[in-house]
């Protein structure tokens, strides 16, 4: 009884496997441009993972696992921020502001945090930097538009980042020295 081999349409392996074998094989309905990473994050990339080897030199280069960093989604450009921040010597950590779900309620709670606070909260030598992540065609929101009218007043920087190049740009405007 084991040993059966099943014989038949497509319709019968959907009968016995459900309908998501047939979802998986089926084409994208959309289909999306290929990704092609900045030299900026190449760049950054090559250094955070050079740092890596020399700090993991006790194993064998093939056996190390090579970090990679995108920055066509909110959470990958967030990400590849806050680590190339951290390997400088800044602080930086991600604010979460998102609810949360209740599944007992069914419905989101929200959470402690402003709304409109940004996505990066770091220190950049001394000085206090908010970084709203914007990926895509994601807009600003206007509590978001507020508060960085609000930071800034308060002698803080508050940015909107759309990719990584433009971020490299803002940083190193914000370490450039300053002979006065």
């Amino acid at each position: 009884m084991g040993n059966e081999i099943i014989v038949g349409n497509w319709s019968n392996w959907r009968g016995l496997f459900g309908t998501h074998l047939a979802a998986a094989k089926s084409p994208r309905a959309t289909k999306r441009a290929q990704y092609i990473k900045p030299q900026a994050l190449i760049d950054f990339e090559n250094e955070y993972n050079a740092r890596k080897a020399a700090r993991l030199s006790r194993i064998p280069p093939e056996c190390r696992v090579r970090t990679i960093f995108r920055d066509d989604t909110a959470n990958g450009l967030t990400r590849a921020i806050i680590a190339h921040l951290q390997m400088h010597g800044h602080f930086a950590s991600r604010v979460n502001t998102t609810g949360i779900y209740d599944q007992r309620r069914g419905l989101w709670r929200s959470t402690a945090a402003r709304r409109g606070l940004a996505d990066i909260s770091a220190v950049i030598n001394g000085r206090a930097v908010q970084l709203e992540i914007k990926a895509g065609k994601d807009k600003p929101r206007s509590d978001q538009m507020q508060v960085q009218a609000e930071v800034q007043a308060a002698g803080g920087i508050y940015e909107f980042v759309h990719n990584f190049t433009e971020y490299i740009e803002l940083y190193n405007r914000l370490t450039a020295v300053r002979i006065i």
